[in-house]
């Protein structure tokens, strides 16, 4: 926003858009690297005919684009070091690895389960049980732990509130098999049945040859950690879902996968033709479904005898005519003027629409990082616009009278969807904030 002083949807998603394109290319080379060129085309074909990297990782403003190109570019340095034998480029290439795996963990912690799978791999493989011996893959670590030393530098200075808080996700409630039945299922339908299945039958050849079959049981390490890991999680502890954080895991399978289609289509099989086929068509209607839902709300108009609960395509909906309701009521050029919400996920489309205006916060029991966004203390005595849903804020005064001084209801804004009003947001206008609403987390520098 700051380079080119936009702050349009496309100008915020297009460094993602050309980041999938870069891992596009990535995972062609993985491919092709261990297998050869039409399983490198496979793979990176795969990669972008699945839901969840086509539509979510591959375009959306989210940690987990830069995690897979960085994840991928440091497995190609492996991968260099276990199959090519360049032994002058050892230790560059093991401290390129480092490089790419502290990338990586600054985009989600969970990247460390990408050296657990390269150990997996190096504890089960005669050949690569010498790592273990040489300089190069503690030079790897160490070079991952100085790119990854921001992150602990700031959570000490803010009392390990990020640690903390994933510590706290990870709390045991006991064993629960519907929840991992259910995640189980979910990262079906993020992947896409019709390629998850096949995915995983592609995994049982590696898992029959073993060892005798170095690249493929490498890919079938790093990748079934991190989806064991993550799936096994639910049976212990609630996760809410979060069925994407396998992702890093199917990331090694499509070359599998790939070895596995690139066999059937050399004797022109059939299915695998068929299957490839309605493959490729498949995101595509898919898109233009939720695309066209998202934007005319045909589907629920046509079933609306059938009383559905929830419209997902609702979260997907932008707040636009909000700034033109308060840039009317003469709102946005206010000075000491601050906007609150109630929930992470309004804030951003609040933030969206009028950011570039007023400081936007959440005043809300869980901020994640829009609790550092800005110090809520230091807007002690400004005014503020409250916005928000009836579903987070249903009664104001209860929520925030003993903030302000006193709360106003305004007009409210509706938010239309193919000439309907899906979306009704209250507006209050709350005066002389006190600098007192208790975030649960809170910049400790400034609590000192």
């Amino acid at each position: 926003m700051k380079l080119t002083g936009s702050d349009a949807l496309f100008v915020l998603r297009m460094p993602f858009i050309l980041l999938f394109a870069a891992t596009t290319w990535l995972m062609y080379r993985l491919g092709s690297s261990l297998f050869g060129e039409w399983e490198g085309a496979l793979s990176a074909l795969l990669l972008n005919i699945t839901p969840l990297f086509a539509i979510s990782i591959g375009a959306w403003v989210e940690p987990d684009g830069p995690l897979i190109f960085c994840v991928l570019a440091a497995t190609l340095c492996i991968i260099s070091l276990a199959f090519k034998h360049k032994s002058s480029a050892e230790v560059l290439l093991w401290a390129q690895a480092g490089f790419w795996l502290g990338l990586a963990m600054l985009c989600k912690y969970y990247a460390v389960l990408l050296p657990a799978g390269i150990s997996l791999f190096a504890l089960t493989s005669r050949e690569h049980r010498k790592w273990f011996r040489k300089p190069g893959p503690y030079i790897a670590c160490a070079i991952a732990v100085v790119m990854f030393s921001p992150v602990l530098i700031w959570n000490f200075e803010h009392r390990w509130i990020s640690f903390g808080y994933q510590g706290e996700r990870a709390n045991i409630t006991g064993i629960d098999i519907k929840a991992m039945i259910k995640n189980i299922l979910g990262q079906a339908a993020f992947i896409g049945p019709w390629i998850w299945i096949p995915m995983l039958l592609a995994c049982r050849r590696p898992l029959q040859e073993g060892t005798t079959n170095l690249r493929s049981w490498f890919l079938l390490c790093l990748g079934s950690v991190p989806i064991l890991f993550f799936t096994t999680i639910p049976l212990l502890t609630r996760t809410h879902g979060h069925y994407h954080w396998q992702a890093i895991g199917y990331l090694f399978l499509f070359p599998l996968l790939a070895r596995y289609v690139v066999e059937g289509l050399q004797v022109r099989h059939a299915l695998t033709v068929k299957w490839l086929s309605l493959s490729i068509v498949a995101p595509f209607l898919i898109i233009a479904v939720i695309g066209i839902e998202a934007a005319t709300g045909w589907a629920h108009a046509s079933l609306k005898n059938l009383h559905l609960k929830r419209d997902f395509t609702l979260e997907t909906l932008e707040w636009k005519g909000l700034r033109a309701a308060l840039a009317e009521r003469q709102l946005l050029n206010r000075s000491r003027l601050f906007v609150a919400t109630a929930h992470r996920i309004e804030v951003g489309k609040v933030d969206l629409e009028i950011g570039k205006y007023l400081p936007v916060v959440c005043m809300c029991e869980d901020p994640r990082s829009i609790a550092f966004g800005w110090n809520l203390a230091s807007f002690s005595g400004w005014d503020a616009l409250i916005i928000g849903t009836d579903s987070y804020i249903p009664d104001v005064q209860r929520t925030y009278g003993a903030y302000f001084h006193s709360i106003e209801r305004l007009v409210d804004v509706p938010i239309h969807r193919g000439g309907q009003v899906v979306v009704t947001l209250r507006v209050y206008y709350a005066k002389q904030y006190s600098g007192s609403y208790p975030l649960p987390v809170a910049r400790a520098r400034s609590l000192e």
